[in-house]
C-alpha cells in the first residue's frame, strides 16, 4: 500500500462531479427484488451450507495497526489491507468465515445473485448482481455492473498501478492492452479516460449484469473475482488518486461499516445504514462499532493487546520473543492459521556459480544440503512453521505429498551434498552466496542454512539487502550477483490456487510482483501450466497440477524449505476469531466480543 499524498486535480474533479450529479439524478433507491437467477454452471463457487461460527453481536472492536490502510481495494495486497477491505467493500464472490479449511477456501456469491453462467467453451462468464446492494451515499445508490467494471479499469491507473493486476492481465481479454494504453496517458487525464474507456473483455450488459471474456478457459476465475481488487468502485472515487490518503478521507462504503469520525487520531466506524445483512451472506457484521488506532510498532501492538487495550492487529506479525512466550504457555489468545507462506530457496542460474548451478547434479545436491527441520526451528517451530519439500500445500488442488530428494526426515544429508558439489561437470563448488532481506526472520533462516551447508564444508556467504534493494536484485535474472536467494511464495488464495504459486514463478510475461527470479525456464512448462489451469473437472486439474509440481521439484531450481503460518494475537475480550486463509487473518466483521 502506498500512502503517498497527491494533489487534487480540479479539472478531472469537475468532470467526475458532473458525471456523478447526472448519475445521482438518474439513480433510484427503491428496494427492487433481486433478478431471478438464470441457469447456473457448475463452478467452484458453491460450498456446502454450514452453520455460522459461534458469536454474538455487539460491542466495539479495537483494531491496532502500524499504518492505516487507504481503503482502496484495488491495491489491497497485504493481510491488514484485505482485512480492512472486509469492512467497507464487497466483491462479486468472497470467501466465508468457516472453521473448516476446505469450505473457507471456496468462494461463494457475495454481490452476485448466484454462480456465474459459463459459456463459449469456458471463455465467457456472465454474472448477475443483487439489486439490494447499495453505496453509502445520501440516496443509497445501487451498486451496478458499471461500478464493477470501473474497479477493474482503475487497477491500471498510473503512476503506480495495482500490484494485483497480473491475474487479470493474464486472464481477461484486453486487460493487458488497456493497462498499456493507460500507462502512457497523462496522469491528469486518467480518471476521465477510465470513465470513458473500456476493457474489451469486460462488458456491462445492464445495471444488473456483467460479462467477462477470457483469453482462454481457466478453472479458477471465480477465485480471481473474489480478490479485493475485483470490488466495485463508485464514480466519486475517480476524483482522488488511487491508494491515497484522499481516497481514504472520501471513502464511500459498500460494506457493513462506514466512517463516522476520527476522534483523537483514531478512526471510528459504525454500522452502514445502506448495508443490509439479508443481501450479504459473507459478512456477519457482529461488532456495533470499530475503532482503528494507527502509528504503532509491532511490539506496542502486542503489548496493548495483551494488556486488554486493543483487540486485534490489522497488520504485522507478533514479535518473536512474545511469540515464543505465548506458544510456550499455550496461550489461547494466540491463533495460528491453517495455511501460510512457503519459505523457499531459489537457485540463480545466471549468477557467479552459474556454470555449476545449471547442472542438474549440482542442484540435486543442494536439495541434500538444506536442513528443513533447522529452518522450521528458525521460523519458530511448530505450530508456527512446518518443514515442506513442496510449493503447493493443503488444501490446494493438486497437492500430493511428494519429496523427490528425501533426506533423514528433513535434516539433510551432508555427505551427498558434498559429493554432488565436488564432482560435477561445472566445476567444484566450495562456496555460494545467499541473498536475503534485512528482516530478523530472514537472518535466522540464513543462519540455519549457513550451518547446514557448513556440515558439507560449503561456505555460504550471506548478502543482506534492504527490502527495496532485494526486490531490485531478484527481479532481473540477467543481472544476478547471487547464487541463492531466500524468497517467500504467498498464494493469492487457496483451494483452486496452484496458479497463484506457479504463474508468478514460471511466466516470463507475468505482470506484477513475483518471488525471486532465478532464471528457471523450460519451454514445455508454459504449455503444461496452461493445460493445468484449463483442466476440468477438478480431479483432472488436480492430477495435472500434481504432475507439474513433480517436474518443478525434481529440477531443483526452486527448493521449498518450510511453511510459515500466520500467528495472530487477540485480546481476552474476543470470543470468536477464525483466520480466513485468503486473508491470513480474521475477518473483523466476524469477530465477536464478550462485552
Amino acid at each position: 500500500m502506498s500512502a503517498t499524498a497527491s494533489g487534487r486535480r480540479p479539472r478531472v474533479a469537475r468532470v467526475i462531479c458532473a458525471l456523478a450529479a447526472a448519475l445521482l439524478a438518474a439513480a433510484g433507491c427503491s428496494p427492487d427484488p433481486d433478478p431471478a437467477p438464470g441457469p447456473m454452471a457448475a463452478t467452484p463457487s458453491t460450498a456446502p451450507t454450514t452453520a455460522p461460527p459461534d458469536g454474538k453481536p455487539g460491542g466495539t472492536l479495537r483494531l491496532l495497526t502500524g499504518q492505516m490502510p487507504s481503503g482502496d481495494p484495488g491495491w489491497a495486497d497485504e493481510p491488514g489491507e484485505q482485512a480492512f477491505a472486509r469492512l467497507v467493500t464487497r466483491q462479486l464472490y468472497s470467501y466465508p468465515t468457516d472453521t473448516d479449511v476446505t469450505r473457507a477456501t471456496i468462494p461463494r456469491p457475495d454481490l452476485a445473485v448466484g454462480e456465474p453462467v459459463v459459456t463459449m467453451g469456458g471463455t465467457v462468464y456472465t454474472v448477475r448482481l443483487r439489486s439490494a446492494a447499495r453505496w453509502n451515499t445520501p440516496s443509497q445508490r445501487r451498486i451496478t455492473a458499471t461500478d464493477v467494471a470501473r474497479g477493474f479499469k482503475r487497477m491500471c491507473a498510473p503512476p503506480v498501478p495495482s500490484p494485483l493486476r497480473g491475474y487479470y492481465a493474464a486472464t481477461i481479454r484486453g486487460f493487458a492492452e488497456y493497462c498499456a494504453q493507460l500507462a502512457v496517458s497523462p496522469v491528469a487525464d486518467v480518471s476521465a479516460l477510465i470513465e470513458g474507456g473500456s476493457i474489451s473483455g469486460v462488458e456491462v450488459v445492464g445495471d444488473d449484469t456483467i460479462e467477462f471474456h477470457l483469453v482462454r478457459p481457466v478453472n479458477d476465475f471465480v477465485d480471481v473475482l473474489a480478490l479485493p481488487a475485483s470490488s466495485p468502485v463508485p464514480l466519486e472515487a475517480l476524483a482522488y488518486p488511487p491508494d491515497s490518503p484522499e481516497y481514504l478521507d472520501n471513502l464511500i462504503s459498500a460494506g457493513p461499516y462506514r466512517f463516522v469520525s476520527e476522534p483523537d487520531g483514531d478512526y471510528r466506524l459504525s454500522r452502514n445504514p445502506s448495508w443490509s445483512g439479508s443481501s450479504d451472506g459473507i459478512r456477519r457484521a457482529l461488532p456495533d462499532h470499530i475503532t482503528v488506532t494507527d502509528g504503532l510498532d509491532a511490539e506496542t501492538i502486542a503489548e496493548r493487546i495483551e494488556a486488554g487495550e486493543g483487540d486485534m492487529a490489522l497488520d504485522g506479525e507478533v514479535p518473536r520473543d512474545q511469540l515464543d512466550t505465548l506458544t510456550g504457555d499455550a496461550d489461547e489468545r494466540l491463533v495460528v492459521g491453517p495455511t501460510g507462506t512457503v519459505v523457499t530457496l531459489v537457485v540463480g542460474l545466471n549468477g557467479p556459480s552459474a556454470a555449476a548451478l545449471r547442472e542438474q547434479q549440482v542442484r540435486t545436491a543442494l536439495a541434500y544440503c538444506v536442513d528443513r527441520v533447522a529452518v522450521t526451528g528458525a521460523l519458530g517451530g511448530p505450530p508456527l512453521a512446518a518443514p515442506t519439500a513442496q510449493l503447493l500445500q493443503e488444501p490446494m488442488t493438486g497437492y500430493e505429498e511428494y519429496d523427490p530428494y528425501p533426506a533423514e526426515e528433513g535434516t539433510g544429508a551432508p555427505q551427498r551434498c558434498a559429493e554432488g558439489l565436488a564432482n560435477n561437470p561445472g566445476g567444484r563448488v566450495t562456496a555460494l552466496s545467499l541473498l536475503t532481506t534485512d528482516s530478523a526472520a530472514d537472518a535466522q533462516v540464513a543462519e540455519a542454512l549457513r550451518v547446514a551447508f557448513a556440515r558439507a564444508d560449503i561456505r555460504l556467504d550471506v548478502r543482506v539487502r534492504s527490502r527495496e534493494q532485494y526486490r531490485q536484485a531478484v527481479s532481473d535474472p540477467q543481472q544476478q550477483f547471487w547464487d541463492l536467494a531466500l524468497t517467500r511464495i504467498s498464494p493469492g488464495w487457496f483451494g483452486d490456487a496452484a496458479r497463484t504459486v506457479y504463474q508468478p514463478l514460471l511466466d516470463g510475461m507475468w505482470m506484477g510482483p513475483r518471488p525471486a527470479d532465478g532464471g528457471y525456464r523450460r519451454p514445455d512448462l508454459q504449455a503444461r501450466f496452461e493445460a493445468a489451469s484449463e483442466a476440468s473437472p477438478a480431479a483432472m486439474a488436480g492430477e495435472t497440477w500434481a504432475a507439474l509440481e513433480r517436474t518443478v521439484l525434481a529440477d531443483a531450481a526452486v527448493l521449498p524449505l518450510a511453511v510459515s503460518y500466520p500467528a495472530r494475537l487477540h485480546s481476552a475480550t474476543v470470543q470468536a476469531f477464525t483466520i480466513i486463509p485468503s486473508l491470513g487473518t480474521a475477518d473483523p466483521t466476524a469477530v465477536s466480543l464478550s462485552s
